[in-house]
């Protein structure tokens, strides 16, 4: 055999060696509901099976419902409490790869991207974001600050890294991550660490949509069966008189027409407004507000043999026909509740994951009853927030987890990236500001099909 022919065959075995599976431990972020669980672990069998199907030792595997030890890991969406445990639990991994229940993964070309990359170094790799300009939600930081991973799209950080970030987080994590917005971007902010820290590297094989050379990307919309018949849901719209004029017009125009069961919770009763039924004012906070919706939507549900309750602020924009669509992947018999979920101090003891109201909040009947019936759900001010405590604080007493869905949305069309919204179907956008929210409406909801929203489309 001649010294090419020995060259070929070295360089054959590196990079079998470099990219076998088992170096590399999968990390899916799943939550504590039947959908998402075996969502999990249909996407652990099928890796498996292509790790047999290459004749490679599979990867090994953390999905984050199933309890560590004896508790389930608290805050582990936050990705901050996975690292040491990761590290710990799979000491001789190279690379540790992260991602949802609804991410494909074609583990040949993953493992493929993997081996041209040195695991002895701190690499970060994944499908990098970048927002247009200062966002609400990302704290009105310089969009040019920070690079942060499309999460559905999967991220993969190497064991030197890895060993890197435990040890910041070991020395205790800043005050500035109290409040948890948007996973990604506060992970990736903190590794990052003023600039003195690793900087993720874009790979186009992480995709936002499907081709023949993604190593990861999304999956379609999930749907889990009939959607839900509309008669089975009533909407409940939280305004209050002087919005009356200016944005439940735009809500019937838009996607109230759709509904079959809804009613306009507000202070006042407004001779050119149908269906509004007369809760507490209050000028911020809205707890009590919110908590007399409930009183009354309860009510309404017995009485109509209606299983879901959807909440949306005045300013919300709501996609009917997806919705109906997502139900379908849940249990209304037991209780429910889905929306955006936000953190305060997730991974301490005080904390608690909570439901932002402005994204829209789902809750099942049997949800609803449980909240009325407990004393710990009770306001204990008329103007404590009311996402924080009721759709947070209460479902954590309760022991009802704050379920996401990656297709609410806090805010507008154009305070998230583009390959973001590019990797899902909104369900939900929130605030009217510097918008015409009947155009973002139609460009996004009305008469949409099931592919999912393309950059190139907008």
């Amino acid at each position: 055999m001649g010294n090419s022919q020995h060259l070929l065959v070295f360089l054959w075995i590196f990079r079998v060696i470099a990219s076998d599976a088992s170096d590399l431990v999968i990390t899916v972020l799943s939550q504590r509901n039947e959908y998402s669980a075996t969502q999990s672990e249909l996407l652990k069998e099928d890796i498996i099976g292509q790790a047999h199907d290459l004749q490679r030792t599979p990867p090994r595997f953390l999905l984050t419902h199933e309890k560590n030890g004896r508790e389930a890991i608290r805050g582990g969406w936050t990705i901050y409490p996975l690292v040491p445990i990761l590290y710990s639990k799979f000491p001789d991994a190279k690379w540790y790869f992260f991602c949802v229940e609804n991410t494909a993964v074609k583990l040949e070309i993953l493992t493929n991207v993997l081996s041209r990359f040195n695991s002895s170094e701190p690499v970060w790799l994944g499908h990098a974001l970048h927002d247009a300009e200062a966002t609400i939600i990302h704290h009105f930081v310089s969009p040019r600050k920070v690079s942060y991973p499309n999460l559905v799209s999967g991220f993969v950080i190497s064991r030197v890294l890895m060993k890197e970030i435990r040890g910041r987080i070991h020395s205790g994590l800043p005050s500035a991550n109290d409040f948890i917005i948007d996973e990604t971007y506060e992970f990736s902010n903190f590794v990052m660490n003023t600039g003195k820290g690793q900087r993720l590297i874009h790979q186009s094989e992480f995709c936002v949509t499907p081709t023949s050379r993604c190593a990861t990307y999304p999956k379609k919309f999930p749907e889990c069966g009939n959607p839900v018949p509309v008669k089975n849901v009533f909407f409940a719209v939280k305004t209050y008189n002087k919005n009356h004029a200016s944005r439940i017009p735009v809500l019937m125009k838009t996607w109230l027409r759709k509904t079959q069961h809804y009613a306009l919770f507000s202070n006042k009763k407004d001779t050119d407004l149908e269906n509004i039924i007369l809760v507490p004012h209050t000028t911020e906070g809205h707890c009590l507000k919110t908590y007399g919706l409930l009183q009354n939507s309860e009510k309404l549900m017995k009485e109509k043999n209606i299983e879901w309750l959807i909440i949306a602020d005045d300013d919300t924009l709501l996609s009917v026909d997806r919705l109906m669509r997502l139900l379908s992947c849940y249990n209304e018999k037991t209780p429910m509740a889905i929306g955006e979920r936000y953190g305060f101090r997730s991974t301490e003891e005080i904390g608690y994951d909570y439901l932002t109201g402005g994204a829209g909040v789902v809750l099942s009947l049997p949800l609803v009853q449980r909240i009325l019936s407990s004393i710990g759900c009770r306001c204990p001010l008329p103007t404590t927030p009311d996402d924080m405590f009721l759709f947070g604080i209460c479902l954590s007493r309760l022991g009802i987890p704050a379920l996401h869905a990656p297709f609410f949305h806090q805010a507008r069309p154009q305070d998230y990236p583009e390959d973001f919204l590019a990797s899902h179907q909104p369900v939900s956008f929130h605030k009217f500001w510097m918008i015409d929210p009947v155009d973002v409406y139609r460009h996004w909801f009305d008469g949409m099909s099931d592919k999912i929203h393309h950059t190139e489309l907008r």
